[in-house]
């Protein structure tokens, strides 16, 4: 059985998990911007809790993408 961890390509995001990684941040941007102006807006404090839930599970959702992405880029350097 290989060892992963000594094949630095393996890492490395397919070319098929690279679009499947810019779809996704794709679906997330609305979600986060949407949530962000909601929660100016908001006025009602438990409405407003569970929006800062919904914008913070978001952005931690974009940042896994972003790390991933990076991932790729580091690896076919």
């Amino acid at each position: 059985m290989k060892d992963s961890s000594s094949n630095p390509s393996s890492d490395a995001v397919s070319p098929t998990q690279a679009q499947l990684l810019h779809s996704l941040a794709n679906k997330l941007l609305p979600i986060v911007v949407f949530s962000e102006l909601a929660l100016r807006q908001c006025q009602d404090e438990r409405v407003k809790q569970q929006l800062e839930k919904i914008y913070g599970a978001a952005g931690d959702a974009r940042d896994i993408i972003q790390e991933l992405k990076k991932q790729k880029i580091e690896s076919t350097v």
